[in-house]
């Protein structure tokens, strides 16, 4: 494999796993305001 697609590889790899955090991340927040509402009625 040459240089230029293990590269191209690691930045699907990077673009792949950022999108998955970003997802995570808000639907931790979503969810997360949904539960403190639920405890605090």
């Amino acid at each position: 494999m040459d240089l230029n697609a293990y590269f191209l590889t690691l930045e699907y790899i990077l673009m792949a796993s950022t999108f998955v955090a970003l997802l995570l991340i808000f639907l931790y927040a979503y969810y997360g305001n949904e539960e403190e509402a639920k405890e605090e009625s």
